[in-house]
């Protein structure tokens, strides 16, 4: 597979992955394949040495312990929402005026909400499928080789990170992940910050051949 191909699907895959653990409880499926998948476990080291994930089953860990700490962090102290912590109201901002929202609608991406469990666009999983959106067509540009449209959706993917991720989702990843009760969650939250961080320090050095080349 060609390199850059190979690169981006890898992007692609390390957003929804961390999408899916962020937007609602793990499910059975998903737990077991990161139990059992050495890859996937190397992203939660703390995880591995927990004593209580390698002794009880998938269903105890889960009923017992994970949606327990899901439930406590996510939803009842940390809401993962961009509206939270950039505005001095602290509200969750579910309307039209949602700055987040109107970045989606600018770049053609429609969320339908009755399709989750969140209650706003700026919901730190769809801020994160969103950016699968972006790389998808940077994809689609490059394998029809239009470099311009490629550095188009790189830019924008900079920009959407400055704009919106950056600006509040490593401080809320380090607040859930000193709140959470489990190594898992705390494990999420870190992986996640890093992924984002060295995401962002990818996109700059994309960008940054594209001008060498220019």
């Amino acid at each position: 597979m060609d390199e850059k191909i190979a690169e981006n699907q890898a992007r692609i895959n390390m957003y929804a992955f961390l999408s899916r653990l962020l937007v609602e409880e793990i499910d059975e499926e998903l737990l077991d394949k990161i139990k059992y998948t050495p890859e996937l476990l190397e992203l939660f080291p703390n995880t591995k040495e927990w004593e209580t994930f390698k002794t009880k089953t998938t269903k105890q860990l889960i009923d017992e312990d994970l949606n327990v700490d899901y439930t406590t962090v996510f939803i009842l102290n940390a809401y993962p929402y961009q509206s939270v912590f950039m505005n001095d109201e602290g509200h969750i901002n579910p309307t039209p005026t949602n700055p987040t929202l109107q970045f989606y609608l600018e770049n053609g991406y429609e969320i339908d909400l009755n399709k989750t469990r969140v209650l706003s666009p700026d919901h730190i999983a769809i801020e994160l499928e969103f950016m699968i959106t972006l790389i998808k067509e940077q994809l689609t540009a490059y394998s029809i080789n239009n470099p311009e449209e490629e550095k188009k959706y790189l830019q924008l993917q900079k920009r959407f990170m400055e704009e919106h991720l950056l600006q509040w989702a490593p401080i809320y990843l380090l607040a859930a992940r000193d709140m959470a009760e489990t190594p898992f969650y705390y494990d999420v939250c870190q992986t996640t910050l890093e992924f984002i961080m060295s995401d962002y320090e990818y996109i700059l050095q994309q960008l940054e051949e594209f001008e060498n080349v220019s």
